[in-house]
């Protein structure tokens, strides 16, 4: 009995102690982040289709046609639907326009939309006829990947968010214009977007 009494006495001293609590310190912080969609696209060369003799359809439907190929390794093309009514002939050759791209996440894919203008026209001062331009090509000079055609107007960026690419584009004569074409520089503008 005696034994049982001092046990218990003991577990009632372990209770009673005191509960110790440690010292806290708090400190404020900010979170932030800088959001920068922008990048830099800047042209580097205009589209150039060169020096050439051209001859328009007064009359008909026919059609002449000047390739200028993104990939700046080969040579314009030149074709004709009847070189009689409708001709381009190469006087001197062109060359693609070209782009560069900077500022990018490195290693991120852009897409390029072609120029929204539709039926660009080329024209001169002066009652001739004009061209229209179409069917853009794209080529990475440098990039991911470089020297190589860009697909489904994706083009990637290299480790250090750069890239250079150029367009190509096709230059066709106009049909059933009172007018013929005038000795002249024929310029049009258009506008190139690419975009995340």
């Amino acid at each position: 009995m005696k034994n049982k009494f001092k046990y218990f006495g003991l577990a009632a001293t372990i209770t009673a102690l005191p509960l110790t609590t440690m010292a806290g310190e708090q400190a404020t912080f900010e979170a932030k982040v800088e959001v920068k969609n922008a990048f830099s696209l800047q042209k580097q060369q205009d589209l150039d289709f060169g020096t050439i003799r051209a001859l328009a359809d007064n009359v008909g439907t026919d059609k002449a046609t000047l390739v200028i190929p993104a990939d700046k390794t080969m040579a314009p093309t030149p074709f004709t639907t009847n070189p009689s009514t409708a001709e381009i002939a190469i006087l001197s050759a062109g060359s693609p326009a070209q782009f560069k791209i900077s500022g990018v996440v490195p290693f991120a894919t852009l897409t390029i939309t072609d120029p929204v203008e539709t039926n660009i026209s080329l024209t001169t001062s002066g009652s001739a006829a004009g061209f229209t331009l179409g069917s853009y090509t794209y080529f990475v000079e440098t990039g991911a990947s470089n020297s190589t055609p860009v697909v489904g107007n994706k083009i990637q960026v290299d480790a250090l968010g750069d890239a250079v690419f150029n367009l190509g584009a096709t230059l066709s004569t106009t049909n059933n214009n009172a007018a013929n074409y005038l000795d002249g520089n024929y310029v049009g503008t258009f506008t190139l977007e690419v975009s995340y």
